[in-house]
């Protein structure tokens, strides 16, 4: 590669269910590029942990968009679910999105179109939803992740397990890095170890001064003298590519502007606080 180090904002045209929101902005990194890549293509879970901001989804998304269609096209991203019921009903609305075939022919010979989809789908119990999830995982090669999934209870838990352990169907859990007790436990009862983690680390020193000036130019931060503020931004931002990504949007704003200069530190406390937006 010429460039170490890509930006990549968009989301990839073939990734099932990923939303621009859910995607922050992905700095290239091919060591956990490739690892998941053969994660994917072996259909071995895996579970991403890292900050905020690290570049979980970005990372998935970017690994996904890069996959040839037919496998990619098996790859089905849930951003958010409240409870396990939401996240059955997600996952089905999903399949039928992606049309299916097992659930289109059940729907069919049930009377079921998209004007009553969703009807059907909240009427239904867990056990209901379970096994038509089951059904559908079986009789194709999807592959699912989840990110903001809801909490590790011992029910989702266990649905997590029935996916990738009894239907072959693996799960990418995209984690924050900070204490979680419900997911140390579900990593035992799932089995998985050091083979099934992925932690995303901050950048190097020389790629996060790459990904600032990139940011600069494209934040229009260049008609700015960036020497006041580069080095602490990259300080405060401990090498993190989303708050460096965050961080330099919101310098753009107005606000925090003084002569020539950025107020650096009002930006931090709303990046932190997320009370501002650019």
């Amino acid at each position: 590669m010429s460039l170490a180090v890509q930006i990549a904002c968009e989301r990839p045209a073939r990734a099932a269910g990923f939303s621009g929101s859910a995607l922050p902005i992905f700095v290239d990194r091919q060591k956990e590029r490739r690892r998941l890549e053969e994660a994917i293509r072996q259909r071995k879970s895996l579970a991403i942990r890292g900050p905020r901001g690290m570049g979980k989804a970005a990372l998935a998304s970017a690994v996904i968009g890069s996959l040839p269609a037919g496998l990619s096209a098996q790859c089905l991203y849930l951003h958010g679910s409240r409870d396990l019921r939401d996240l059955l009903r997600q996952l089905i609305s999903r399949l039928y999105k992606f049309k299916d075939p097992p659930l289109r022919r059940r729907l069919h010979t049930e009377g079921v179109s998209a004007l009553n989809f969703e009807g059907w789908l909240k009427n239904r119990s867990l056990n209901q939803l379970q096994g038509c999830l089951y059904r559908c995982v079986e009789q194709n090669e999807y592959q699912v992740f989840l990110h903001h999934f809801p909490p590790l209870t011992t029910p989702v838990a266990k649905v997590i397990k029935e996916l990738f352990w009894m239907r072959n169907t693996p799960v990418y859990l995209l984690v924050r890095d900070e204490p979680d007790e419900h997911f140390d436990r579900a990593l035992r009862l799932f089995y998985w170890g050091d083979e099934e983690l992925l932690t995303l680390q901050p950048l190097p020193s020389w790629a996060a001064h790459r990904l600032l000036d990139d940011c600069i130019e494209r934040f229009g931060l260049t008609q700015l003298d960036p020497s006041d503020f580069r080095d602490e931004l990259l300080e405060l931002s401990k090498r993190n590519p989303g708050a460096i990504v965050k961080m330099c949007s919101l310098a753009a704003g107005a606000r925090y502007r003084h002569g020539g200069h950025v107020k650096l530190k009002s930006v931090y406390i709303d990046y932190l606080t997320g009370s501002s937006t650019p």
